[in-house]
């Protein structure tokens, strides 16, 4: 199953970012997304956690970005969403004792994990929320 954490976080941000000083709902954002509002107040709880959004309880509750869509990059919502999971991950299952490149892959991938995390989180840092709501079509 692909996990799609960060790109409805992602989402999630846009949106908010195109409303500006707009308060949005769980539901809003799920019928934007067409998830569950459950599903988006974990995320929500998790950006807030990571200081990205200001929740507002009550009747005219809901969430605000906590800083401008320029200060925000794509790799800060990935940390704050998808932290417990590597974007490429190696088996968990016992090598085959028999076979020296199955007793090798976990310590060869290792390297190779390392530095497609580290480009890639390279390459988040560069774009900023900004730059998607920029792109938003108006029509």
């Amino acid at each position: 199953m692909n996990d799609q954490r960060f790109s409805a976080s992602v989402h999630i941000m846009t949106v908010l970012a195109f409303h500006k000083d707009e308060k949005m709902t769980s539901e809003q954002l799920a019928e934007s997304i067409r998830t569950n509002p459950t599903v988006v107040r974990r995320l929500l709880a998790k950006l807030a956690e990571a200081g990205l959004l200001e929740s507002f309880k009550g009747k005219a509750g809901g969430v605000l970005l906590a800083k401008p869509p320029k200060e925000i990059t794509l790799k800060d919502i990935y940390m704050a969403t998808t932290t417990d999971k590597k974007l490429i991950c190696t088996s968990e299952k016992e090598p085959t004792k028999s076979c020296l490149v199955s007793c090798n892959m976990k310590e060869i991938m290792a390297d190779v994990i390392e530095g497609f995390e580290d480009h890639s989180m390279v390459y988040l840092a560069k774009i900023r929320l900004s730059d998607l709501t920029s792109k938003v079509s108006k029509t």
